[in-house]
């Protein structure tokens, strides 16, 4: 894979994001009653899809292109009034954005993608549902009180925003004004920022007067709830403007969707910075060079030993040893991403399993802001979704049972990342049921998991040695498998991963309060000053920081005689 088909997967990788992003957003004004921001999320998603598709075609990735194509139809037929974004819809979309994700990581890693049929059809089922009662009975209504002229001169988008405003009740006008030719572009933008106030702009098209041809008259279809003398008060400080009230409107109960969510994978060896990193990095660099090159020609002088030169180069080579350091800060610094992305990704994953479970779950990021590596971001990405679906499965109860002990009927999930001396530490901590050794005991009983193959004496096991069983692999509580969990795949694989970056990962828990999961991780992959100790043929790197002092040893070896080795003391 070249560098233009990488920068492909990355732009990819990004317009996912915001499409998941966009998805909850559209779930969330469907459950308010102006359809409005619906219809303009709409819009915004139909766009980022098409890039998606232009993207995927340019590096040859057929599968993403295909699933954006059906997509791109799905969201067509939303546009023009034919369907609606219900629970299948959505679910449907949903599954989409995560083959897309999903088509990246093969496309990264060089693998073959499985096959995308089923998607293709549920998809072009959804599309294809174009009898909606609903809308059809909406389309008449609005070509039964639009003037043709008005219905025929609209295109199938705008003609979508009537309808979808008709529906939700709003009143329609026709408003002609017109402005002088030296400042109309001023003042139509005023206009339409007053009338967005009021409700939303359908449709405009200018003309020129021939009666005055030093004007631009516009007509403007616009939907609202005010009355159309309330409009006119709005429209006051306009002069010119001659309103008609087109239809009126009643308004009508809205109509809810489920939230759409998913992860994305994530190119781990690419990162984007914005220019002006890029350019603080050429500047510090340059000066670097003109520095170097100062104490170079110094230093080749014929009077480079005289004591003037020499405090010269002294000077010179403290400059280039800050000017070192400040460009190996800034290198580093490229590395450095926000945890927030991998957090959202995270919590779209509770959500979903949380729509799963039936359970009602409030869920909180703190800290999204710290930079990590990127490397370390991403080793921690699929982690923290585990923790926090376990979070939902196994630790939050269902209402019933939170009310029955005092709890809030709703559940609180809180992904929580703080720096802490020379460790980042990432929390994963619920209000749910602990973590309850008998519990943990029965399901190692069931699957002999004990030491030497002895089940563990459930009345014996004490929380320590529960917390240290559910490490082991192929752990489970669960009897059957579910939607969310119950293969045994779980904490033993984010323990590996987690370690495998130089982390660790531990666990408190309380019972009938909740559990946290903290990941500690090292602060960053940067340059780190260190003592080098070796001993029987292995390295090991000391931070500088945390030596007390160097002492000289001498170790006789009888093959190879002495040896002068360093001793080093620990804090």
């Amino acid at each position: 894979m070249d560098e233009t088909q990488r920068e492909f997967l990355i732009e990819i990788e990004e317009l996912v994001e915001h499409l998941f992003n966009d998805l909850e957003k559209l779930r969330a004004v469907s459950d308010g009653p102006s359809k409005r921001e619906q219809r303009a999320t709409i819009d915004r998603l139909f766009r980022r899809v098409h890039s998606v598709k232009g993207s995927a075609a340019s590096c040859g990735l057929e599968t993403i292109t295909q699933v954006a194509h059906e997509l791109e139809n799905v969201l067509a037929q939303a546009r023009n009034g034919r369907i609606n974004f219900n629970d299948d819809l959505i679910d449907a979309f949903a599954a989409g954005l995560t083959a897309f994700g999903e088509s990246v990581s093969f496309a990264a890693a060089g693998a073959p993608e499985p096959s995308r049929a089923i998607l293709l059809q549920q998809l072009r089922e959804v599309a294809g549902d174009t009898e909606n009662g609903a809308a059809a009975e909406t389309e008449t209504t609005a070509f039964g009180n639009v003037p043709s002229e008005i219905w025929q001169a609209l295109d199938e988008p705008q003609r979508f925003r009537l309808m979808s405003a008709i529906q939700e009740g709003s009143s329609i006008f026709e408003i002609v004004t017109s402005f002088e030719l030296g400042d109309f572009d001023e003042q139509f933008v005023r206009l339409k920022e007053r009338l967005a106030e009021c409700g939303e702009v359908v449709t405009s098209s200018p003309s020129v007067n021939e009666k005055h041809p030093e004007k631009i008259t516009f007509r403007v279809l616009f939907a609202g709830h005010e009355s159309i003398a309330d409009l006119e008060a709005a429209l006051a400080g306009f002069a010119e403007v001659q309103l008609a009230l087109v239809s009126a409107g009643e308004r009508e109960s809205s109509q809810s969707t489920a939230p759409a969510v998913a992860t994305v994978a994530s190119l781990s060896n690419f990162i984007r910075t914005d220019l002006e990193k890029l350019d603080r990095l050429i500047s510090s660099t340059h000066e670097l060079f003109r520095t170097t090159s100062a104490a170079l020609e110094l230093a080749l002088s014929g009077d480079a030993a005289a004591p003037v030169t020499q405090s010269e180069l002294k000077n010179l080579s403290e400059k280039i040893r800050s000017r070192f350091l400040s460009v190996e800060d800034e290198l580093i610094n490229l590395r450095m991403v926000s945890l927030a992305p991998t957090f959202q990704r995270a919590i779209r994953a509770g959500k979903e399993a949380a729509r799963l479970a039936g359970r009602e779950i409030d869920f909180e990021i703190l800290g999204g802001e710290l930079r990590i590596d990127k490397l370390l971001a991403d080793a921690i990405a699929d982690p923290l979704v585990h923790l926090v679906r376990n979070a939902v499965d196994h630790g939050i109860e269902i209402s019933e049972q939170r009310a029955a002990v005092g709890k809030s009927l709703r559940g609180a999930i809180r992904i929580e990342a703080l720096s802490e001396g020379s460790q980042t530490r990432v929390r994963v901590t619920d209000d749910g049921r602990g973590i309850d050794p008998t519990i943990i005991a029965a399901a190692a009983a069931r699957l002999g998991l004990g030491a030497a193959g002895v089940a563990p004496n459930i009345e014996r096991i004490d929380i320590d040695r529960g917390l240290r069983l559910i490490f082991r692999p192929g752990f489970t509580t669960r009897a059957s498998v579910s939607e969310i969990s119950g293969r045994g795949v779980g904490l033993d694989v984010v323990e590996t991963a987690v370690e495998q970056v130089g982390g660790e990962l531990r666990v408190a828990t309380e019972l009938g309060h909740g559990t946290t999961f903290e990941i500690r991780l090292p602060v960053t992959f940067g340059l780190v000053a260190t003592n080098v100790v070796v001993s029987d043929g292995h390295q090991y790197c000391i931070p500088v920081a945390q030596t007390l002092g160097i002492d000289a040893i001498e170790v006789i070896d009888g093959a190879s005689g002495a040896n002068q080795l360093r001793q080093v003391s620990m804090r």
